[in-house]
């Protein structure tokens, strides 16, 4: 989170803290016990719900990090202006009947533990998201990497012939299932380990065996998407 959105979330509550206080003391509610408690319950759920919503962006940069904190701040909205809302109900009502304390803490009670429940339960889901997330993205990141590989490998070719199936085999790299999974690990490792024999005959200029490298190499990646194909069939790793 930004100095700049934690001085608005800041400036927020406080302008709603500060109007809930005047209201309450400029306005001649009867001063019963359970209103007062109302009161009390009331400056709670402000003060609660800036710390809620501080916590569900603190340390957010990303838009998909913010999006994840989404649910958080919608829970601390939503006990605030709920708590609110009761708290003033109570203020009216109490001029008209003697409403029972406990009744008022109860119900108080039960919204400010509803919204720690759900906060918890909130973060909770946005942990398993996210290293969801980032399982899938380093799942992604591998084939990425062969894609830059097999770029190079093509720009790098100086044998005409080479430099042609090396662009189809870059071409068909690019088509490929970008999604990883550990079922896959081998037949990627020995496509890597191709990609790096062809490299070195690149490097080396010897252009000899090279075609045949390419060959088993195109030979590699096309069982790699076979396997990626009858993985996602079955529904594993996915």
């Amino acid at each position: 989170m930004t100095s700049k959105q934690k001085h608005s979330i800041i400036i927020i509550y406080g302008i709603l803290l500060a109007a809930f206080l005047l209201l309450f003391f400029m306005i001649p509610f009867a001063r019963t016990t359970a209103v007062w408690l109302a009161f009390i319950f009331g400056e709670i759920s402000v003060i609660l719900g800036y710390f809620i919503t501080a916590y569900a962006f603190n340390g957010t940069q990303s838009l998909r990090s913010k999006v994840y904190g989404m649910p958080i701040f919608n829970i601390s909205c939503a006990y605030t202006c709920i708590q609110l809302v009761f708290s003033f109900i109570i203020f009216i009502a109490g001029k008209y009947r003697d409403i029972p304390a406990w009744v008022v803490a109860v119900i108080s009670v039960l919204f400010l533990a509803a919204a720690l429940v759900g906060t918890v339960a909130a973060d909770n889901a946005r942990d398993i998201v996210e290293k969801v997330d980032e399982k899938l993205n380093d799942q992604i990141y591998r084939i990425k990497a062969f894609r830059l590989d097999a770029d190079a490998l093509a720009n790098a070719c100086e044998d005409a012939d080479a430099k042609k199936l090396l662009e189809k085999f870059a071409e068909k790299v690019k088509y490929s299932d970008p999604v990883s999974s550990p079922a896959l690990e081998d037949i990627e490792q020995r496509l890597t380990d191709a990609a790096d024999e062809i490299k070195t005959l690149i490097d080396s200029g010897n252009y000899d065996d090279i075609t045949a490298k390419i060959n088993a190499a195109d030979r590699l990646l096309d069982e790699r998407n076979r396997l990626c194909k009858a993985e996602k069939g079955n529904g594993g790793g996915r």
